[in-house]
């Protein structure tokens, strides 16, 4: 059964989170989404069998799903997104978690490292995770990345709708079933200008805080992924050396856990008992 609450982030921002689970007893494992999309990105996983034996709590950014959306660009800087993933941690009573990370979630624990460091943590398991941004970083974006950005920052509400769709579509290797792209661009399409904003003209690299951070470290990624490329795990296990677990799934594009769900669960199982131990 998937509980839901919300949390007081950063600045009082209004945090929704689902959890699943045994609340007490069991390994905690946070979830956090990608750009433009919401904690119901991982609700298959919180109903499935990981739930027998872990705690799983997936959270909506701020600016995006349920949570809070804060006008203006300054709410959404790296210190915000930090206190966030704090808040959710401490008001949990989250003991060590994994902390999964899909897509922009990677820029997003980036921040959390920068700002409040790893010790909290049991781990990173980072999922086609954005680690570098910017334009030095254009090289380890895709076309599902690149055609679409300018669209997603678009203000006219039509061209940004049939972006939402066509970025959905380039996130997997193979169509996803229509309900859930439905989902993924409804989710979208919650998301404000000013938030898409914000966050796209990031420019980040947190090699230094992988280096620095002192927990296990984990890769996965769709060898066919269009959005963010393979190369950019191979750049996460270079930067950090106790990434000994980079996987990279075959036939499987930006979302190995809705592609390859079963492979997904479990390698994250394997890297949560490792972790516990």
């Amino acid at each position: 059964m998937v509980r839901t609450c919300f949390v007081e982030g950063s600045a009082g921002v209004r945090l929704a989170v689902s959890e699943s689970g045994p609340s007490t007893g069991a390994p905690s494992v946070l979830f956090v989404h990608g750009l433009a999309q919401s904690r119901h990105s991982w609700e298959g996983l919180l109903g499935g069998r990981l739930a027998q034996g872990h705690r799983l709590v997936a959270m909506d950014l701020r600016g995006h799903g349920d949570s809070d959306k804060p006008e203006g660009e300054g709410p959404y800087d790296g210190g915000h997104f930090a206190g966030d993933v704090d808040a959710v941690i401490q008001r949990l009573g989250l003991v060590r978690p994994v902390v999964v990370a899909w897509s922009y979630g990677g820029v997003v624990v980036g921040d959390y490292l920068r700002h409040r460091g790893g010790s909290a943590l049991g781990g990173l398991f980072f999922v086609a995770a954005s680690l570098r941004t910017g334009k030095p970083a254009r090289a380890l974006f895709g076309p599902g990345m690149m055609s679409n950005a300018r669209g997603l920052l678009s203000e006219d509400p039509a061209t940004y709708a049939a972006t939402a769709r066509a970025f959905i579509a380039a996130c997997s290797a193979r169509p996803l079933e229509a309900s859930r792209v439905d989902a993924s661009v409804q989710a979208m399409l919650r998301v404000p200008l000013n938030v898409r904003r914000a966050l796209l003209s990031r420019a980040e690299d947190y090699s230094v805080e992988l280096e620095r951070c002192g927990r296990p470290v984990a890769t996965l990624h769709g060898a066919l992924d269009q959005v963010v490329l393979p190369g950019m795990s191979s750049e996460v296990v270079l930067a950090c050396a106790r990434s000994e677990r980079g996987t990279w799934l075959p036939d499987v594009g930006h979302a190995p856990f809705l592609e390859a769900t079963e492979a997904f669960e479990d390698a994250l199982a394997a890297f949560v008992e490792e972790t516990s131990r």
